[in-house]
């Protein structure tokens, strides 16, 4: 499967790690704030271009609403919100 990541996040480069380890082909699209050495597959930087994959998946930080609004549609990776624990 050819999938692109939107990424960003310890959670797109956890999904870009797993996917790839299965044989996945596996793009990882960031804004240019990580570091793509640390990333499997295919690292681009700064492009909205969604075409041309199996699937897209929208792993961006909450915050990154111009990316998300062009991937409508796309998968959502979301990490759980914060719960507070005792002696926060």
């Amino acid at each position: 499967m050819k999938v692109l990541i939107l990424g960003g996040t310890t959670e797109a480069r956890e999904l870009a790690e797993a996917l790839h380890a299965r044989g996945d082909t596996v793009t990882t699209s960031l804004a240019g704030r990580t570091d793509p050495a640390e990333l499997p597959g295919t690292t681009r930087i700064g492009s909205s271009d969604l075409s041309g994959f199996d699937a897209v998946v929208d792993a961006t930080h909450p915050f990154a609403t111009r990316i998300s609004d062009k991937a409508a549609g796309a998968l959502r990776l979301e990490r759980p919100g914060w719960e507070p624990q005792p002696g926060d």
